[in-house]
C-alpha cells in the first residue's frame, strides 16, 4: 500500500514540472515589429507621424520621439495598436512644433515582447506667411539677338502678392518704348520672366531694364545694353568691259549697303549661255573692304555669262546679276594685191561657228563703215574675200559674226589700209 502512494506522489509530482515549463513557454512573447514612415499634414506648428508596426500577437502600445537632432528629447502621446499579427497603420499628431524648423522622429513600438525602435526621418514645418512687400526686379541678358529683334530676361520676385512685369528700352537710358506687360504669379520665390521685342535697328546699342509692380510698389532692375546684329542689306556688281573679246577677262567690282560693310564675306556665281545651269560659285570668296567695296577678275571668258555676288549676311542675299558677252575675236592676217588689180583678205574668227561669217567693210568719207563683201568661215574659223582695189585708198575692217544664238555676239578686227588701184 506504501508502495502504490509513493509511484503517485511521484507521478504528480512529475506532471506538476511538466505544466510549469508549459506555461513558461507559453508566455514567452515575441517583440513587436516597427518602421518609421513619413509625416504627413506638416503645418506650421503641427504634424502628423505615421508608421507601420506589428504586435506579433501581443498588446503593443506605439509612440514616437521627436526632436530638432538625432538625440530627439520628445515624446508623442502612446497609441495602443491591439495584439493582432498584421502590420497596422499608425498615425499620431503632434501639436506646438516651432515654425520652418526641421524635425527628427522615429517610432517606438513597447510589448512584452520588448521595445524596439524604428529608423529615423525628417520633416520641416512651413514657415510663418510674411506680409507681402514691393516685388524684386532683376535684369538679365539678352538672347536670339537678330537684325531687328532680341529677347530680354530677369526675375522677378513678387513677395506674395500679384505682379507684373514689362521691359523697358530704347537707344538710351531715357528708353522710351517697352514689352507688353506679363504676369509673375504672386509666390515668395524669384522667378525667370523674358520678353521678345521688336523694331529694332540692325548694328544699333539698345539699353533695356525689367521693371515690376506689385500692390505694394515698383521695383526697376539695372541697366543693360546689347547691339542689335550687323549686316550688309544691299550689292552691287558692274563689269569694267562688256562686251569682251574672246578669251579675255573682265574685272567686276561692287560695293555692299547697310549696317555693317566691313569684313563681309562674299563669292561670285556665275553661270554661261543658254543659262540652263544654277549660279555656281567661281574662283574663291573674298572679304569685302574697309569701305564694304570688293572686286573679282573673271577667268578668260568664252561663252556669253551672267555673274551676281553672293553676301554671306544675316541672312544671305545675292546681288541684280549682270551680263558679261563674249565678242567673236575677229582678225585680218594679211592682204595680198592680185596682178589683175584684186585684193585679196585673209583673217579667222574665233570661235568658228556653223553659220559663221567674216563681213569686210571700208570706211567713208564721212566716217561711216559700209558694207564691202562677205564670206563664211571655215571649221577652222579662217576666210578670205577678194575685192577689186579702188582709185583712192581705203580703210578696212572685218566684223565676224557669229550667228550662234547668243553664246557670242559679233566682234571687230583691226582697221587695215588698202592702196590705190594702180594705174
Amino acid at each position: 500500500m506504501r508502495t502504490h502512494l509513493s509511484l503517485i506522489s511521484t507521478a504528480a509530482a512529475a506532471l506538476l514540472v511538466c505544466g510549469l515549463v508549459t506555461a513558461s513557454v507559453a508566455f514567452a512573447a515575441d517583440a513587436p515589429l516597427a518602421s518609421t514612415g513619413a509625416a504627413k499634414d506638416v503645418g506650421q506648428t503641427q504634424a502628423t507621424l505615421v508608421a507601420s508596426v506589428t504586435p506579433r500577437g501581443t498588446a503593443t502600445s506605439v509612440r514616437f520621439d521627436l526632436g530638432t537632432s538625432t538625440s530627439y528629447g520628445l515624446q508623442s502621446p502612446s497609441k495602443d495598436v491591439g495584439n493582432g499579427t498584421d502590420a497596422v497603420s499608425v498615425e499620431i499628431p503632434v501639436q506646438s512644433l516651432s515654425a520652418n524648423t526641421t524635425y527628427h522622429f522615429r517610432v517606438v513600438a513597447t510589448s512584452d515582447g520588448g521595445t524596439v525602435q524604428g529608423g529615423d526621418a525628417t520633416f520641416k514645418t512651413a514657415a510663418v506667411p510674411t506680409a507681402p512687400s514691393r516685388p524684386g526686379a532683376s535684369t538679365g541678358g539678352v538672347r536670339d539677338v537678330g537684325l531687328n529683334a532680341a529677347t530680354l530676361t530677369g526675375a522677378v520676385d513678387p513677395n506674395g502678392a500679384s505682379t507684373s512685369y514689362k521691359f523697358e528700352y530704347g537707344l538710351t537710358t531715357s528708353y522710351g518704348a517697352s514689352s507688353a506687360t506679363q504676369g509673375a504669379g504672386s509666390g515668395s520665390r524669384a522667378t525667370n520672366v523674358a520678353a521678345r521685342i521688336g523694331g529694332l535697328t540692325a548694328g544699333k546699342r539698345y539699353h533695356y531694364r525689367l521693371v515690376a509692380t506689385n500692390s505694394v510698389g515698383t521695383s526697376r532692375g539695372g541697366d543693360r545694353s546689347f547691339v542689335v546684329a550687323s549686316t550688309a542689306t544691299s550689292a552691287t556688281l558692274a563689269a569694267d568691259k562688256d562686251p569682251v573679246t574672246y578669251g579675255g577677262t573682265v574685272k567686276l567690282s561692287g560695293k555692299l549697303g547697310g549696317s555693317k560693310v566691313s569684313g563681309v564675306r562674299v563669292r561670285l556665281q556665275t553661270t554661261t549661255f543658254p543659262f540652263s545651269a544654277p549660279f555656281a560659285d567661281t574662283g574663291n570668296p573674298l572679304v569685302s573692304s574697309s569701305k564694304g567695296e570688293y572686286a573679282f577678275t573673271l577667268p578668260p571668258v568664252v561663252k556669253t555669262l551672267r555673274a551676281l555676288v553672293v553676301v554671306d549676311g544675316i541672312p544671305s542675299f545675292f546681288s541684280k546679276p549682270v551680263t558679261i558677252r563674249s565678242a567673236a575675236r575677229a582678225g585680218i592676217t594679211s592682204v595680198t594685191r592680185r596682178a589683175d588689180g584684186r585684193v585679196t583678205v585673209r583673217g579667222r574668227v574665233i570661235p568658228a561657228t556653223a553659220n559663221g561669217i567674216a563681213a569686210l567693210q571700208r570706211q567713208s568719207g564721212k566716217g561711216a563703215w559700209l558694207p564691202l563683201k562677205r564670206a563664211h568661215v571655215g571649221t577652222d574659223g579662217r576666210y578670205s574675200v577678194t575685192l577689186r582695189a579702188r582709185k583712192a585708198s581705203m580703210l578696212v575692217r572685218t566684223i565676224g559674226l557669229p550667228h550662234d544664238g547668243g553664246a557670242h555676239v559679233s566682234g571687230t578686227s583691226r582697221t587695215v589700209k588698202i592702196a590705190a588701184r594702180r594705174r
